[in-house]
């Protein structure tokens, strides 16, 4: 272990550890209590699988300047693992932990939160160390435990976050953000009429989903392992999932696009996000919308984000035209130039953050708040 017993006059080792783990690691995450400044030399490299940043907003101290030079630095693909713990009152950890090559674990822990004062001007108790493997995976099941009450740093949220007036303001106002440490709801649920009565269908829609999953699931397996073509999957597809059926969630219109998908690239896609663990999901989810944009499929927006609501209905949304409507109006804003599976992951923690604010409303799950959704912005009825 190693002691790094910061003064203004010594030499500054956190920048050091700070460049060895952007440079090295194969995961990677931060946490930290207040972000007021971002060393941009700090590049993630294109070897690191999993990376999460996550910052805290008490009493308005974190920068928005700082965070907006951490999202210009972070590439499309992980601009949604930038995150804030916005459902937290009393976030105020400074640790670092991150997995090398040959299943090494290292952890920097101590005073210091990522401010220039830190690494600069205070004095500062840091350790450096390294872990074993049973210590590793206890702090990747604790940054979970915050990134589940976390949601990404997007324009739209720091448009909403208040920063603390600076000392000395001489406004006769208390000196600390009018937001404090209330979280700052990520989207406005809609209210419609009858929603029990709808809430009541989704709820059979997801219950018949259960009845024919295993089926569908098996379709899947057999187009990804070319046991079945792309076009015996499409044909076979409404025998397990059709409004006939009963579970099928949205109207019509991906048909017409996806008659023409590559439904063996789909199913791959489908079959590793089924596979992932809890803790994994959400990246490979965006890393695997982001595979499928690349190879131009079609069936990647309504059908697949259906086939991920009805499998994990507390986790990811429909994509379709009544949820952009809806989004529109709350004026959202995904983080800007976010990849495409960024911007989906974006939009389902955002969601999963809105329901976790409001335990009152009726729907309780991302499939529940869909038919809402639908029904309040569809310009069309089922």
């Amino acid at each position: 272990m190693n002691l790094f017993l910061h003064t203004p006059n010594s030499e500054n080792n956190l920048t050091e550890i700070y460049q060895r783990a952007f440079n090295k690691a194969e995961e990677l995450f931060v946490v930290t209590a207040y972000l007021t400044a971002w060393d941009s030399s700090l590049v993630l490299n294109d070897k690191c699988q999993r990376f999460r940043l996550i910052i805290g907003k008490d009493f308005g101290i974190t920068k928005k300047e700082a965070c907006r030079a951490v999202m210009k630095c972070l590439p499309p693909e992980r601009k949604a693992q930038f995150l804030v713990a916005d459902l937290i009152s009393g976030f105020h950890p400074k640790a670092m932990f991150w997995k090398e090559a040959n299943s090494q674990y290292f952890a920097l822990v101590g005073s210091s939160n990522l401010t220039l004062a830190a690494f600069e001007s205070n004095y500062e108790a840091n350790t450096f160390f390294e872990l074993k493997e049973e210590e590793y995976m206890a702090a990747e099941e604790w940054i979970a435990s915050i990134e589940k009450q976390s949601v990404p740093v997007s324009e739209d949220w720091l448009d909403k976050y208040v920063e603390a007036r600076q000392a000395g303001c001489n406004d006769g106002k208390n000196n600390k953000s009018d937001t404090t440490n209330k979280p700052i709801a990520a989207l406005k649920l809609p209210t419609i009429r009858f929603i029990n009565k709808l809430l009541d269908a989704r709820r059979r829609n997801l219950k018949i989903y259960q009845q024919h999953r295993k089926s569908l699931i098996d379709l899947f397996t057999k187009c990804a392992y070319g046991e079945i073509t792309s076009a015996r999957f499409y044909e076979q597809l409404p025998q397990y999932w059709s409004h006939e059926v009963g579970d099928r969630l949205q109207g019509n219109g991906w048909e017409r696009k996806g008659a023409s998908g590559n439904f063996r690239e789909v199913a791959s896609s489908y079959l590793s996000i089924l596979n992932a663990s809890s803790n994994e999901r959400d990246d490979v989810v965006s890393r695997e919308i982001d595979r499928l944009k690349q190879l131009k499929e079609p069936a990647r927006k309504a059908f697949f984000s259906e086939m991920l609501c009805l499998e994990f209905p507390d986790k990811y949304p429909v994509l379709n035209a009544p949820v952009k409507s809806y989004l529109r109006a709350m004026k959202y804003r995904a983080p800007r130039n976010a990849s495409e599976g960024a911007q989906y992951t974006d939009l389902a923690i955002k969601l999963r953050a809105s329901l976790a604010q409001n335990r009152d409303y009726p729907a309780q799950s991302l499939a529940e708040l869909d038919t809402v959704i639908w029904h309040k912005y569809s310009k069309k009825k089922r």
